[in-house]
């Protein structure tokens, strides 16, 4: 197999493995949504706040891309207060 090949399996297969996770806008208090985000990324305040605002603003905005099994265990907190999301 030559390199260009043997990079190209590598780049497929990271691709193939990245996914993201997905919050969007609903019916919930802001500063409940904030820090639910906060608890569940570990990300600060202002982070969560501007995905907040991209969710509101859009209707939705990418809280983390990675592999499945680490964005269940962010969607899992996510999920504690009823917030929607989904992992593409």
């Amino acid at each position: 197999m030559s390199t260009k090949e043997s990079q190209q399996n590598i780049i497929d297969d990271e691709v193939t493995l990245l996914r993201r996770l997905f919050i969007f806008n609903s019916n919930h208090l802001w500063d409940d949504v904030v820090l639910q985000l906060q608890k569940a990324t570990g990300y600060d305040v202002q982070h969560c706040e501007q995905i907040a605002v991209i969710a509101h603003t859009t209707g939705k905005a990418v809280v983390k891309s990675g592999n499945y099994d680490e964005l269940r265990k962010i969607n899992d907190v996510l999920k504690e207060i009823n917030l929607i999301t989904k992992i593409i």
